[in-house]
């Protein structure tokens, strides 16, 4: 299974790469569009920072930052990921992997059963399994989230998802198509 996990996400990061910047524009603004009455009704909003691939999260940070909805970015430690609240953008800095994270880790974001995390996935069955990138931070940090999920991934990705019993559903899936 590992090594069916590791060819698949080597081949939906090469195809990731090859959407054209335009059409990825168009396709995280329909996803953005979904995502925003979820976060507006959101006590925070625990989300990602998206790098070059992924869908973008940029303008659902700065709606939420914008709107005064709490707002709260991962930082991955070795195991286990960790949510900060940020006020700005400017409160970011590459992280491990090279990913933006909080610079200042004062303020760890704490979750009620109204809050949302907003998952990455390189792949999606529709159904809320997920393929990451390999490395479970996300499944760990569901199985002990008080509030909703909602991975966001792009429509073409959206297919049979190799699951584990370790694997974490998010409750909503959300694609670029209406």
């Amino acid at each position: 299974m590992r090594e069916l996990k590791r060819a698949l996400r080597k081949e939906l990061i090469s195809r990731r790469k090859e959407i054209p910047q335009e059409e990825k524009i168009r396709r995280d603004k329909s996803v953005f569009e979904q995502l925003k009455p979820l976060m507006e009704r959101a006590s925070a909003v625990f989300i990602y920072v998206s790098t070059e691939i992924e869908v973008d999260t940029r303008a659902a940070i700065d709606f939420c930052l914008e709107k005064k909805i709490p707002i709260a970015c991962p930082v991955s430690g070795d195991e286990e990921l960790e949510f900060f609240y940020i006020n700005s953008t400017d409160e970011l800095v590459a992280g491990r992997y090279g990913i933006l994270e909080p610079k200042t880790r004062s303020r760890k974001a704490v979750e009620d059963e109204n809050a949302l995390c907003v998952v990455p996935a390189l792949m999606t069955d529709g159904r809320g399994y997920r393929l990451g990138y390999g490395k479970g931070y996300y499944d760990r940090f569901l199985s002990r989230f008080a509030g909703k999920s909602a991975v966001v991934c792009y429509s073409d990705f959206v297919g049979e998802v190799p699951a584990e019993p370790h694997d974490k559903r998010a409750d909503i899936t959300i694609t670029d198509k209406l």
